[in-house]
Formats: C-alpha cells, sequence, structure tokens
C-alpha cells in the first residue's frame, strides 16, 4: 500500500510525458493522436487540429503573420469541413486529410479577426477564429 500512490503518480507522469510528444505521428482514421506543441517560429505552418467536433488551436489563433501558412488537419473519425466566410475558402477533409492555406493574411485581407466553422457541425459549435497580427485586442476590436 505504501508504494501504491507514488507509483500511480509516477505511472501518469510517464503517460503524460509520451503523450506531449511534438514530432509528427501518423495513426490509423479514428485514432486520436497526441496533440501538437505549436511553434512561435513563422516559418513553419500554424496547425489547427479538426477533432472530436473542436477546432484544437484556434480559439483564437496566436497572432499570425500575413504570411503565415496555416494548416487544418482532420485527426478525428469523420468528415470535418472548413470554411472561411468571405474567402473561397470552404473544404471537406477526411480523416487523415490536410488543407494547407499559404499567405493567411493575405488571403483574408490585412490584420483582424476571422472566423471560420465546420459547416457540418455548426451545432455542436465547431467553429474558431483566426487572427492576422495587427488587429487591435478583442475588447477594442469593432464588431
Amino acid at each position: 500500500m505504501r508504494w501504491g500512490v507514488p507509483l500511480l503518480l509516477v505511472a501518469g507522469l510517464i503517460g503524460l510525458a509520451a503523450c506531449s510528444s511534438s514530432d509528427p505521428v501518423s495513426a490509423a482514421p479514428g485514432q486520436n493522436l497526441p496533440l501538437k506543441i505549436q511553434s512561435d517560429d513563422p516559418s513553419q505552418p500554424y496547425g489547427i487540429t479538426a477533432i472530436d467536433y473542436h477546432f484544437h488551436d484556434a480559439h483564437p489563433t496566436r497572432p499570425l503573420g500575413m504570411t503565415r501558412t496555416v494548416e487544418v488537419t482532420n485527426e478525428g473519425s469523420v468528415l470535418h469541413n472548413v470554411t472561411i466566410p468571405g474567402t473561397n475558402i470552404d473544404r471537406d477533409l477526411k480523416p487523415g486529410q490536410r488543407l494547407a492555406i499559404p499567405n493567411i493574411g493575405r488571403k483574408l485581407g490585412g490584420p483582424g479577426y476571422y472566423p471560420f466553422f465546420c459547416d457540418l457541425h455548426v451545432p455542436q459549435g465547431m467553429a474558431g477564429v483566426i487572427v492576422i497580427q495587427g488587429a487591435p485586442p478583442p475588447s477594442q476590436a469593432t464588431p
């Protein structure tokens, strides 16, 4: 009994460390993958993950530069969609598929807050916001 709690704690920490890898990982459709830690390196794509009726790292995104690439990956087990109003971006993503959007700030029209959503799962609240650098803080932004 005396070693039960410390061993359980150590096992939990080892499991947590194993799930926090930032290395690319592949899996069969429907298998949940560990979420990647976002890089602040503007030369690297900013990743958004569509999984479990949720866009991870998009509530809102970090402020992104005009020429940054956004990659949306469906790591879930069902079909998802990426729709950005006011643009021609409206794409279905099967499990495992990825959508790369280069020069995101230019495509969206400059600094600001840009909502996007999965038109297949709007009732579940599957939506996010892309922030392009130079936008005023939300408390100062105009609706």
